[in-house]
Formats: structure tokens, sequence, C-alpha cells
């Protein structure tokens, strides 16, 4: 087990529970799943989270977190650590992804950034670098379950973004359902990856700068790996196939449009 007893000490004197108290009400019912062998660590967590509104479970091996989203039982996200005994945190992240597509919140050391990459590759998306402030943590749970249950636009997290009339364009949007489908076939995206494509799609030729596409996917801020658009884009383009994949196009020193291309 890692010994990070001085950190947890951190972790309890940057902020009250108190602090954090205001819940918003459409997240209510939100069930969370955290992953963290460090006992005082993911104690920790589940209280700040449990005193901010939400109802947690929380183990502290990944074997233990893909059991319980294996076994059936209804979460609405995972705060995952990477460094996780036996079974390590990304491979929890893979194993957790083909279950059921849930949202993933990474627990991280700094100078890890080559795995929070291959994180977002498997599916995560979000992380939080230790050590890290409770309130810091509460707010990015709160923003991917926004994202969650909310629709993109140009300016934010909301209204649905225009969609091209059905048959027009190979890329569909089901807004309600949360799914993209192309050429009639529902495609199997994480929660950031529905963001950017939905976001592109709805505005066919229309240039996204990565800020722009970060401001979606982070809407309250944060620190942000760079590459993390990146591996979105390029895992949208793996999940399309070869036709699929040149309806994103990269302009080059700008960041990605979605072609024109209809039919």
């Amino acid at each position: 087990m890692k010994s990070h007893a001085p950190f947890a000490n951190r972790l309890a004197a940057t902020g009250s529970g108190a602090d954090n108290a205001v819940m918003d009400s459409s997240l209510e019912d939100a069930r969370i799943l955290i992953a963290e062998d460090d006992d005082n660590i993911r104690n920790l967590v589940a209280s700040y989270l449990r005193l901010s509104g939400f109802e947690t479970v929380a183990v502290p091996d990944g074997t233990s977190a893909v059991a319980k989203v294996a076994g059936g039982e209804a979460f609405d996200l995972v705060v995952l650590d990477l460094m996780l005994p036996g079974m390590g945190g990304l491979e929890a992240c893979r194993e957790i992804r083909r279950v059921k597509p849930l949202p993933v919140l990474m627990l991280t050391a700094l100078g890890e950034e080559d795995d929070r990459v291959r994180g977002f590759e498997l599916g995560a998306d979000d992380y939080v670098v230790k050590p890290f402030s409770p309130r810091e943590l509460v707010a990015r749970v709160r923003a991917i379950l926004r994202r969650h249950r909310a629709v993109p636009t140009a300016g934010g997290v909301g209204k649905a973004p225009p969609s091209p009339e059905p048959g027009d364009y190979p890329i569909r949007v089901d807004w309600d359902g949360k799914v993209c489908s192309f050429e009639g076939q529902d495609l199997d995206l994480t929660q950031s990856e529905f963001v950017i494509l939905s976001a592109l799609v709805g505005r066919p030729g229309v240039v996204f700068s990565r800020d722009e596409l970060i401001d979606l996917l982070y809407p309250h801020g944060g620190t942000v790996v760079p590459k993390a658009v990146d591996v979105h884009v390029h895992n949208l383009r793996s999940k399309l196939g070869p036709e699929g994949a040149k309806l994103i196009e990269t302009v080059r020193s700008f960041g990605y449009r979605a072609s024109r291309r209809t039919g």
C-alpha cells in the first residue's frame, strides 16, 4: 500500500465540507464509485463527496471496482487512482469501459503525464493531480456529471446546437440518449468524445480551436493535459473507421472541423 498520510493531512486542511455543501439539484441522485488503496485518502475523498451531496461507494483496489461495475451496481461516475495494487488504474479503467461507458476521473501523481494520456486513450474523462484540494476534486466531479447530463454548445454546455437534417449527414446525434451514430450504427463513445463529436458535427465546416474544445470539456477550468483533445480526436477517428475518420478534418495551426461532405 502506498503511504500518503502527510498528503491526506494536507487534504483535510484545505477546506471544510461546508464549503462544498451547496448541491446542484440536478446532481442529487449521483452515485460515485471511488477506487483508492490509501485508507486516509479514500476515506477523505468519500467524506467530501458525501458532504457535497453525493452517494459514494469506496473500494481499495481496481479488481473490486471492476467487480462492482460488472456486477450490475449502478454508478454515475468512477474516481480511479492510477497507482493501485494488483490491477492498476489503467487496466481497471479499460475493464470498466468494456462493461459500461461510465465517466472516469483519474487521480494521478505529478510526473505521470504519459499515464494520464494513456488514461484518456482508454476512455477516462478527466484527472486530478495529487496533492489536490477537496474543492478541486468536487468541482471536477460536478463538471463531469453536468457534461454527462447536458449537451454541448459553442459557448459551453446547455442547449443542443443545430444538427443537419436527417439524411443529409452520415453522423447523427441523439441528444436525449447522448448517442452518436455513423451510417446508422451507434458509436461506443466516452462522454468527452460525445461532447467533441456532437459539437463538430452540429456545425459542419466550422473550425473549433483546441482551446474552444477544452472549454467545452472543462467549462469550469482547471489544469488540462495539452494532448487531451488530440487524443480524444484520435480515438474518435479510430471508432469512425477509415471513411468516417475523413469527416473530422485537422485545420493546421487552428484545430478541428467536421467536413461538409454529406451522403
